[in-house]
């Protein structure tokens, strides 16, 4: 019964800011009205993250800020009218009494600092009755891909289309760059009794091809008469190589590109690709390698500890390896209490500090890590598996700044092959968020905005950029009314002048 009163005589302490904050005759908001809208972008998407949107109080002095991921850089803030509103990554304006639309924009850079994430994505390709396509398969952020639809005897190419119905090209031959993960295009056609009929013994035969996931093929000639020769081309998409032209199971050729001699009938032909991330790609496509490392975006709070972990994608089988971290000096990181993920072979870890990377600048500490006498077993076709290596604790001291992210990198890295030559990987670096316990819109104050926007989650209504990291505020498990209350209670902590003010629902 103690606790209902308490959590009674809490819930109108918490009307009462409510209606503290509704009103204000030195800043009124419209009627009605507590917050506005902040609303956060990003172009393109995946291309990085933003932080300090939510419902905020209008006349409240906001800080935006936009944080590029590997292979990216910033390039301005637009608002909705899509007016350039400024180029630095960190803004600052005052919040206006309506909703409020910024989006960050980034553009690619494959020679930014940091390398572009090297984890490959499947690109699947599908087709609709009608015809063929050629070009899926796995592929690494960044990537241009060829890819190919080939429309039956009948049929018109209609499109490549999204799996939403938005088009993505009218062209049959096309590229399409890789995002940061998994895509599906669609081709479709249309039927057409004009196009040409199948032919015959008078009019030719017909020489269709297919293509496994992994390239495109092309021919200059597909109606040919008994003794015709037309030449057949195989391109291998960059991370594949070419395997063989086949006839069911029957090798017709394994040269990628070859004249082919029309028999007595109509013939289909199907190019085989393998998969090969050691493939030299064309040029100006990010190299591929065997082995890509990932260090996750970790969001947390002050006071806490997390176990940050080190993910790698292998691609063929690896025994020995070694690489070096490297962590901003306000982390508290415990490099000695690093912990093995179970491998084929268990490795041995050793760990030692490093002199810190020129280009990093001061204000970091860099650590090598070396794996001995273990191995990673990978099967010969097998599918890309992001993989935990190691995790280390990381404690967020209570001082930290907040609303800020900081930085942990990888590099020096060298992996030992079942052959014993060595070689480098790719890498995607990691940040650690840190915003205040209870700040679940992340503009680094603690208002009665926040426990509105706890409320409205677990009424099935969260608002957008909400940080459920943060909202935890009790570290009860899960979100829950007592959440909102530890808010109010931080804010009665911090602010205790107010708590006399609010007797009742109703402003004084």
């Amino acid at each position: 019964m103690k606790r209902i009163r308490y959590l009674t005589l809490l819930w109108m302490l918490l009307c009462g800011i409510i209606a503290k904050a509704q009103f204000d005759p030195a800043n009124p908001a419209e009627p009605g009205q507590l917050t506005s809208k902040l609303v956060l972008n990003v172009s393109p998407s995946g291309a990085g993250s933003v932080s300090g949107g939510g419902d905020i109080i209008p006349g409240a002095s906001v800080t935006v800020s936009a944080s590029a991921y590997t292979g990216w850089k910033f390039v301005k803030w637009t608002n909705s009218s899509d007016t350039e509103v400024s180029t630095n990554n960190s803004y600052t304006f005052t919040k206006a009494s309506e909703r409020e639309t910024l989006t960050a924009h980034f553009e690619f850079d494959p020679n930014a600092p940091s390398e572009p994430s090297e984890l490959p994505f499947k690109l699947t390709l599908t087709a609709e009755s009608g015809g063929s396509v050629s070009g899926g398969g796995y592929y690494l952020f960044g990537t241009v891909v060829n890819i190919h639809a080939n429309p039956n005897s009948q049929y018109d190419f209609d499109g490549w289309y999204y799996p939403n119905g938005t088009r993505f090209s009218t062209n049959a031959s096309t590229t399409y760059t890789m995002g940061d993960g998994a895509a599906t295009l669609i081709a479709k056609f249309k039927f057409n009794p004009d196009s040409p009929a199948e032919p015959g013994e008078v009019n030719g035969w017909r020489l269709k091809l297919k293509a496994q996931a992994g390239g495109t093929v092309s021919a200059d000639k597909y109606h040919l008469k008994e003794g015709e020769t037309t030449t057949v081309r195989a391109n291998a998409n960059s991370g594949y190589q070419f395997v063989g032209w086949y006839n069911g199971e029957s090798l017709v050729s394994e040269n990628a590109t070859f004249v082919f001699t029309m028999g007595d009938g109509s013939v289909t032909l199907e190019a085989r690709f393998q998969f090969n991330p050691s493939s030299p790609g064309e040029p100006d496509q990010i190299k591929q390698r065997k082995f890509s490392f990932m260090l996750r975006g970790v969001i947390t709070k002050p006071e806490a500890t997390l176990e940050f972990p080190v993910l790698l994608t292998p691609l063929a089988t690896l025994h020995d390896m070694t690489f070096q971290l490297n962590f901003d000096n306000r982390l508290n990181v415990d490099v000695e209490n690093a912990a093995l993920a179970e491998t084929t072979t268990p490795y041995t870890l050793t760990c030692e500090a490093m002199p810190t990377d020129a280009d990093l600048g001061e204000g970091y500490s860099s650590y090598k890590f070396t794996l001995t006498n273990g191995s990673m077993v990978v099967e010969e076709g097998a599918t890309p598996t992001v993989t935990p290596i190691l995790t280390f604790p990381i404690s967020i001291p209570s001082d930290i700044e907040t609303a800020t992210s900081y930085k942990i990198s990888i590099n020096q890295i060298s992996m030992t092959l079942e052959d014993e030559s060595t070689q480098t990987a790719g890498t995607r670096n990691g940040r650690v968020y840190v915003y205040k316990n209870g700040d679940v819109n992340g503009d680094d104050v603690i208002s009665i905005t926040d426990a509105v926007s706890i409320v409205n989650y677990i009424m099935g209504n969260p608002s957008e950029n909400f940080i459920e990291e943060v909202a935890n505020v009790n570290d009860e498990g899960e979100v829950s009314i007592t959440d909102a209350v530890g808010v109010v209670n931080i804010i009665m902590d911090n602010g205790a002048s107010m708590a006399p003010q609010i007797v009742s629902a109703e402003p004084q």
